[in-house]
């Protein structure tokens, strides 16, 4: 289901012809009330940049906000060409996870059913070793905090495995903790336990979420260029 409408701005030609190399969230607005970054504002517009200067800009309908704190350009599916991931919110059904392309929304999660309910976005790479990408998020960082991995195969992200007992935000702050690290030639992805207490390193095993305990959670986050 594609929920924005696009304006290109710039010279004239496709938009699919052209790569991403970087995108924003533009369009604050104040027609969702949960400030849960810590303000009341939240995003009504994304607006993609293109390898050849021109700027690609999707406009959400009133019933919806990108509720996150950046637009991330990656490879999510490993096809050579980036896409961007964001969290779009309903104001009636709370977050999803995003994936945008050059035309429009391409996929995304469920939304988590009602307002006020948020899920941020942890990292991506290849958590299992297999060679393909997978992203990371945790729903409900401040109430279920479950860390899932989802993996995006054509126009679908598919929940691949899912587990409690980690967050990476607290209800206020301006910034998501953790993200990933890569050590070892291997790809993890670094969250809080639930209690904030400890520092979780995760990986995807068959099918099943790999949490190794790290040590306590630092009190500036932690360091993801540095190898335990």
């Amino acid at each position: 289901m594609r929920l924005a409408l696009a304006l290109l701005v710039g010279l004239t030609g496709p938009a699919m012809a052209q790569e991403i190399v970087a995108a924003r969230l533009i369009a604050p607005t104040d027609r969702y009330a949960h400030a849960v970054l810590g303000d009341a504002l939240e995003w009504g517009g994304l607006e993609l940049t293109l390898s050849d200067a021109r700027r690609l800009r999707f406009t959400l309908p009133d019933s919806h906000v990108f509720e996150d704190i950046t637009a991330r350009v990656g490879d999510f599916d490993g096809d050579g060409r980036a896409e961007v991931l964001v969290v779009e919110t309903s104001l009636t059904h709370g977050a999803a996870l995003a994936i945008y392309d050059t035309d429009g929304r391409r996929a995304a999660t469920p939304y988590i059913g009602q307002p006020n309910r948020w899920l941020a976005p942890a990292g991506w790479g290849d958590f299992d070793g297999d060679g393909r990408i997978e992203i990371a998020y945790v729903d409900r960082p401040h109430l279920a905090r479950e860390l899932v991995f989802v993996r995006l195969t054509g126009d679908r992200l598919t929940e691949l495995a899912r587990a409690p007992g980690f967050t990476n935000h607290r209800i206020g702050d301006s910034a998501i903790a953790g993200g990933t690290r890569r050590c070892n030639a291997r790809d993890t992805v670094v969250v809080a336990s639930a209690d904030w207490s400890r520092m979780m390193e995760v990986r995807l095993g068959s099918d099943a979420v790999i949490a190794t305990d790290i040590g306590p959670w630092p009190a500036q986050g932690p360091d993801l260029t540095v190898c335990p």
